[in-house]
């Protein structure tokens, strides 16, 4: 499910996310820049290609290249939740990516809200195992959220009412939480608990009067929307270019840097699992990326159990070290 808002105080803009999800492994992945890299496509779809101009830090718990969100050296934020009214747009002459590689094609392209949504029509979602929407933010203080409705782009930019994403259709939330509409008992538990989330988070943004330390107040709203499924919550602090961050089996915050990382070309990336980060020497508990790191991400994922009741999906060896593997073949 999820929930993802932004903050404005005193000119700093924090972007901040809880991770729902029934599976708890969580990974952090840099990502240099001038690396040349084709969307995992199955034929006949034409992939996108590109070559990515900024360096990023992203969280995944897919693995390398299929971040669930992240922040490039720009200070551009690409965060999603899910959203199951989401339609995405039908086969067209378009390359296509997947909609998870399309958050980290943003990152290593734009450096802007603007630059989003003028790079964002250039290439369609296809192939996807997920609905989402998404909020990008940027140093700027700009925002937009991008949703897929009835298999067309819609965006909401500019100064949002309530820059908050959760997992209903913004315009149709955002009208119930104007009319004043604080109960949901017509609805199933699913959009119920979406909406709640919205209202609680709504209500606690407006408290934030100037905090001293806004980022414990961005935990406190966090933790507010929290679901017994929540993985791990996460604050973005756009104009210091730093993430904060805690998981639900390590509650100890962590501050990660990005002055801290070398993301040029040529550079080797870096790679940890957040549940095992801890708060002192943060930098220091990175290791140099390689494929061993992401297959045991790729393979935690799709051989957990519960997901593939779920899902109901039959992957095979070869395929999990295929995708262990994708991130060799870019140059």
């Amino acid at each position: 499910m999820s929930t993802a808002f932004q903050i404005k105080q005193n000119g700093d803009y924090f972007v901040c996310k809880n991770q729902d999800v029934i599976y708890d492994g969580v990974y952090l992945f840099t990502n240099q820049r001038g690396v040349r890299k084709t969307a995992l496509m199955m034929p006949p779809t034409h992939p996108a290609s590109w070559v990515s101009a900024f360096g990023s830090l992203t969280v995944s718990q897919i693995g390398k290249e299929n971040p669930n969100g992240g922040i490039n050296e720009k200070g551009l934020v690409v965060e999603q939740t899910t959203l199951w009214q989401t339609e995405y747009p039908a086969s067209d002459v378009r390359p296509a990516i997947n909609e998870l590689q399309w958050i980290q094609y943003l990152l290593d392209t734009c450096s802007t809200v603007q630059e989003v949504l003028e790079a964002a029509p250039s290439i369609r979602i296809d192939q996807s195992t997920s609905k989402l929407h998404y909020l990008i933010a940027d140093r700027s203080g700009n925002r937009a959220i991008i949703e897929f409705l009835n298999g067309k782009m819609t965006l909401y930019k500019g100064d949002l009412v309530i820059p908050i994403m959760v997992n209903s259709p913004y315009e149709e939330a955002l009208k119930e939480i104007e009319s004043g509409k604080t109960n949901w008992s017509d609805c199933d538990e699913y959009q119920k608990n979406s909406m709640q989330r919205l209202l609680t988070v709504s209500k606690r943004m407006q408290e934030n009067s100037n905090h001293v330390d806004v980022i414990d107040f961005a935990f406190e709203v966090l933790n507010s929307a929290k679901r017994e499924d929540t993985v791990f919550s996460i604050v973005y602090d756009i104009n210091r270019m730093e993430v904060h961050a805690y998981t639900n089996r390590n509650t100890e915050r962590k501050t990660i840097k990005m002055v801290d990382f070398d993301f040029a070309n040529g550079s080797l990336s870096q790679s940890v699992d957040l549940q095992r980060l801890r708060a002192k020497n943060v930098i220091e508990q990175f290791e140099t990326y390689n494929t061993e790191f992401n297959q045991n991400a790729v393979n935690s994922f799709f051989r957990n159990p519960t997901l593939t009741a779920i899902f109901k999906w039959e992957i095979s060896d070869e395929m999990i070290q295929f995708l262990a593997r994708y991130p060799d073949s870019f140059s």
